[in-house]
Protein backbone atom coordinates (compact mmCIF):
# COMPACT_ATOMS: atom_id res chain seq x y z
CA UNK A 1 0.00 0.00 0.00
CA UNK A 2 1.30 3.51 -0.69
CA UNK A 3 0.92 6.91 0.70
CA UNK A 4 1.88 10.16 0.47
CA UNK A 5 2.13 13.21 3.22
CA UNK A 6 -1.58 15.03 3.50
CA UNK A 7 -0.89 17.29 6.29
CA UNK A 8 0.00 17.44 9.70
CA UNK A 9 -2.69 18.63 12.28
CA UNK A 10 -2.37 20.63 15.64
CA UNK A 11 -5.12 20.64 17.86
CA UNK A 12 -5.53 23.03 21.36
CA UNK A 13 -8.47 22.07 23.25
CA UNK A 14 -10.23 23.39 26.54
CA UNK A 15 -11.08 21.84 29.66
CA UNK A 16 -12.29 18.47 29.62
CA UNK A 17 -16.13 18.14 30.23
CA UNK A 18 -16.31 14.51 31.96
CA UNK A 19 -19.99 12.97 30.93
CA UNK A 20 -18.96 10.23 33.23
CA UNK A 21 -19.48 5.91 33.01
CA UNK A 22 -22.11 5.28 30.13
CA UNK A 23 -22.44 1.80 28.48
CA UNK A 24 -19.92 1.73 26.83
CA UNK A 25 -17.27 3.50 28.62
CA UNK A 26 -16.09 6.49 30.40
CA UNK A 27 -17.06 9.64 28.28
CA UNK A 28 -14.77 12.56 28.23
CA UNK A 29 -15.65 15.57 25.65
CA UNK A 30 -12.39 17.48 24.74
CA UNK A 31 -13.53 21.12 22.66
CA UNK A 32 -11.40 21.96 20.32
CA UNK A 33 -10.18 25.94 20.50
CA UNK A 34 -8.20 26.37 17.84
CA UNK A 35 -5.45 24.49 15.83
CA UNK A 36 -3.30 24.44 12.57
CA UNK A 37 -2.74 22.10 9.65
CA UNK A 38 -0.15 22.36 6.92
CA UNK A 39 0.66 20.29 3.74
CA UNK A 40 2.06 20.40 0.25
CA UNK A 41 -1.35 20.95 -1.06
CA UNK A 42 -3.41 23.15 1.91
CA UNK A 43 -3.09 24.62 5.17
CA UNK A 44 -4.99 26.81 7.24
CA UNK A 45 -6.15 27.37 10.69
CA UNK A 46 -8.51 25.02 13.13
CA UNK A 47 -11.51 26.86 13.82
CA UNK A 48 -12.82 26.64 17.80
CA UNK A 49 -16.22 24.77 18.35
CA UNK A 50 -15.14 21.26 17.33
CA UNK A 51 -14.39 18.45 19.61
CA UNK A 52 -13.36 14.80 20.31
CA UNK A 53 -15.80 12.67 22.31
CA UNK A 54 -13.48 10.26 23.73
CA UNK A 55 -14.67 6.73 25.64
CA UNK A 56 -12.71 4.81 27.66
CA UNK A 57 -13.22 1.33 27.70
CA UNK A 58 -12.58 -1.70 30.64
CA UNK A 59 -9.56 -2.24 28.37
CA UNK A 60 -8.14 0.90 29.00
CA UNK A 61 -7.80 1.76 25.21
CA UNK A 62 -9.67 5.14 24.48
CA UNK A 63 -11.84 5.54 21.26
CA UNK A 64 -11.62 8.68 19.43
CA UNK A 65 -14.49 10.80 17.45
CA UNK A 66 -13.49 14.22 16.36
CA UNK A 67 -15.17 16.34 14.55
CA UNK A 68 -13.76 19.72 14.02
CA UNK A 69 -14.06 22.81 10.78
CA UNK A 70 -10.35 23.87 9.11
CA UNK A 71 -10.74 26.64 7.32
CA UNK A 72 -7.58 27.39 4.68
CA UNK A 73 -5.15 30.12 4.08
CA UNK A 74 -7.34 30.84 0.69
CA UNK A 75 -11.22 30.96 3.43
CA UNK A 76 -12.00 27.24 2.07
CA UNK A 77 -13.75 25.34 4.91
CA UNK A 78 -13.34 21.80 4.88
CA UNK A 79 -15.66 19.49 7.47
CA UNK A 80 -13.03 16.98 8.87
CA UNK A 81 -13.93 14.20 11.02
CA UNK A 82 -12.10 11.12 12.53
CA UNK A 83 -12.69 7.97 14.25
CA UNK A 84 -9.22 6.24 16.28
CA UNK A 85 -7.80 4.53 18.90
CA UNK A 86 -5.07 5.13 21.70
CA UNK A 87 -3.80 2.54 23.34
CA UNK A 88 -1.24 4.11 25.87
CA UNK A 89 0.24 0.72 27.30
CA UNK A 90 1.00 -0.18 23.82
CA UNK A 91 2.42 3.33 22.58
CA UNK A 92 -0.58 3.16 19.70
CA UNK A 93 -2.29 6.10 18.22
CA UNK A 94 -3.83 5.90 15.04
CA UNK A 95 -7.18 7.92 13.04
CA UNK A 96 -9.21 7.46 10.26
CA UNK A 97 -9.64 11.44 8.30
CA UNK A 98 -12.57 11.80 6.19
CA UNK A 99 -13.54 15.07 4.94
CA UNK A 100 -16.15 17.24 3.39
CA UNK A 101 -16.03 20.39 1.16
CA UNK A 102 -17.93 22.54 -1.51
CA UNK A 103 -14.50 24.14 -2.52
CA UNK A 104 -13.31 23.11 -6.28
CA UNK A 105 -9.63 23.92 -5.22
CA UNK A 106 -9.94 20.64 -1.98
CA UNK A 107 -11.96 18.93 -3.93
CA UNK A 108 -9.50 15.94 -3.77
CA UNK A 109 -10.24 15.37 -0.30
CA UNK A 110 -13.53 14.32 -0.85
CA UNK A 111 -12.72 11.17 -2.50
CA UNK A 112 -9.74 10.26 -0.90
CA UNK A 113 -9.06 7.59 2.44
CA UNK A 114 -6.53 8.86 4.90
CA UNK A 115 -4.60 7.03 8.24
CA UNK A 116 -3.26 9.28 10.68
CA UNK A 117 -0.68 8.68 13.65
CA UNK A 118 -1.43 10.82 16.56
CA UNK A 119 1.13 12.12 19.86
CA UNK A 120 0.17 14.01 23.07
CA UNK A 121 2.64 17.05 22.34
CA UNK A 122 3.54 19.10 24.50
CA UNK A 123 1.12 21.95 23.52
CA UNK A 124 -1.83 19.38 22.89
CA UNK A 125 -2.83 16.57 20.18
CA UNK A 126 -0.22 16.58 17.00
CA UNK A 127 -1.61 14.34 13.77
CA UNK A 128 0.52 13.02 10.94
CA UNK A 129 -2.27 12.46 7.96
CA UNK A 130 -1.06 10.32 4.80
CA UNK A 131 -3.28 9.74 2.02
CA UNK A 132 -4.03 6.51 0.59
CA UNK A 133 -2.89 6.61 -2.92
Amino acid sequence: MNSRPLMQLRLSTSPTLNVGDTPTGQLSIFPVVDGTFEGERLRGKVLSGGADWVTKGADGVLRLDLHVTLQTDDGALIDMTFTGIRDDANHYFRTLPRFETASLKYAFLNRLLAVGVGEIGPDGPVHVIEEIL
